[in-house]
C-alpha cells in the first residue's frame, strides 16, 4: 500500500475537498484523485461519495481513516528519527494549541526553541482542546498546549495522555483608554464586580477555561456578567475590547504592547489561569520534541 496514496486520503478525509486538498498537498487536483483511484482499486472499495462540490467518506472509509492516521504518524516518526541520526536536532515537531493560549508567551517560547535548533520544522494546529487531545492520543501530533482545566475536565483522556503545567499568568480586566469605567476606578479608587456587572463585557466562550474562572467569580458574589459578546481566542478579545466594545480579562503577556489598553483595579479580583502541555506517553518521543521539553522553562508566570 502505497503511503502518499493514504496521505492523500487523510487529507481529502479531514478536509471534505479535493481542491481544498492539493492546494494543502502542493499537487494537482488529478493527481490527488489518481492517487485516490488507485487507493480504491487496491482494497477493492469505495472510500468517498462525491455529491456536488462535497465529499463523504463511504462506511468503507469510515473504517480505514484511523487505521491510516496511525499508520501516517508511524512512518513520519521513523522517517523523523532516522534523519536526525547522528546529526544536530532536526525533523518535525507538531504542536496543537488550543484557542485560549497566550500567542505571545508561546512566540517567546518557540522563538527561543527554534534560535537553539534551527533545522527543526515547527508545524502547529489550531484547535480546541478536545480535537487536539484526540491527535495527540492518535499520534498526529506530538504534543498539544491547553487550559490546565480543560485537560482535567476531560477525565477520559487522563489515562492516556500525560498534561505537566508549563506555564501560569495572572489575569487582568481591561478596558478601551476612554472607556468609562477607567473614569470610574479613578473616581473610585478602584472598583467592584458590581461595577463591571453594569457594563458590557468582552468574555471567551462557554467551554473556555477562562469564562469559567470569570463565571465562578461573578457566580461567588451573586451578580451576573453582563455579556455583550463572546470572542473564539485571546486576540479577537484583545482587539474587541481595544475599540471600546467593552471590558476583557486578559492575560498580561496578551496586552502589554497595546497602547490602546489600559488596566483597571477590581477589589478583590486574583484570577490565574494555567497552561499544560499534554503528550501521549506511549509514544516514543523525536530528538525534536525532547529537545523542547528540555527548553521549556519549569514555569512562566
Amino acid at each position: 500500500m502505497d503511503i502518499n496514496n493514504l496521505q492523500a486520503f487523510i487529507e481529502v478525509a479531514e478536509k471534505k475537498s479535493f481542491s481544498r486538498s492539493a492546494e494543502s498537498m502542493k499537487l494537482t487536483q488529478p493527481a490527488v484523485s489518481k492517487r485516490i483511484a488507485s487507493l480504491e482499486a487496491e482494497l477493492a472499495s469505495r472510500l468517498f461519495d462525491r455529491v456536488g462540490r462535497r465529499v463523504h467518506l463511504t462506511e468503507a472509509g469510515k473504517v480505514l481513516l484511523p487505521s491510516a492516521l496511525k499508520i501516517s504518524s508511524e512512518v513520519a516518526r521513523i522517517e523523523n528519527e532516522l534523519s536526525s541520526l547522528g546529526k544536530e536536532v532536526g525533523g518535525k515537531l507538531s504542536i496543537g494549541v488550543a484557542e485560549h493560549v497566550s500567542l505571545d508567551k508561546l512566540g517567546m517560547i518557540l522563538r527561543s526553541y527554534k534560535t537553539a535548533y534551527p533545522d527543526v520544522d515547527i508545524d502547529m494546529l489550531f484547535a480546541k482542546s478536545t480535537n487536539s487531545f484526540a491527535d495527540v492520543e492518535s499520534g498526529r501530533l506530538d504534543m498539544c498546549l491547553c487550559a490546565v482545566c480543560e485537560l482535567q475536565a476531560i477525565n477520559e483522556f487522563d489515562a492516556r495522555v500525560a498534561g505537566i503545567e508549563v506555564w501560569k499568568e495572572r489575569l487582568q480586566v481591561v478596558v478601551e483608554r476612554d472607556h468609562p469605567l477607567q473614569n470610574a476606578g479613578r473616581q473610585n479608587g478602584g472598583l467592584t464586580i458590581e461595577d463591571l456587572a453594569r457594563y458590557p463585557g468582552i468574555l471567551p466562550e462557554q467551554y473556555c477555561a477562562v469564562r469559567k474562572s470569570i463565571d465562578r467569580l461573578f457566580a461567588s458574589r451573586n451578580v451576573e456578567a453582563n455579556i455583550a459578546m463572546e470572542a473564539v481566542d485571546f486576540p479577537t478579545t484583545r482587539s474587541m475590547a481595544a475599540i471600546g466594545l467593552g471590558w476583557a480579562c486578559l492575560p498580561l503577556s496578551e496586552t502589554r504592547e497595546d497602547e490602546n489598553l489600559v488596566q483597571i483595579d477590581v477589589t478583590d479580583v486574583d484570577l490565574f489561569y494555567s497552561v499544560a502541555l499534554v503528550r501521549n506517553p506511549d509514544r516514543t518521543m523525536s530528538r525534536a520534541t525532547m529537545a523542547f521539553l528540555d527548553t521549556l522553562p519549569a514555569r512562566l508566570m
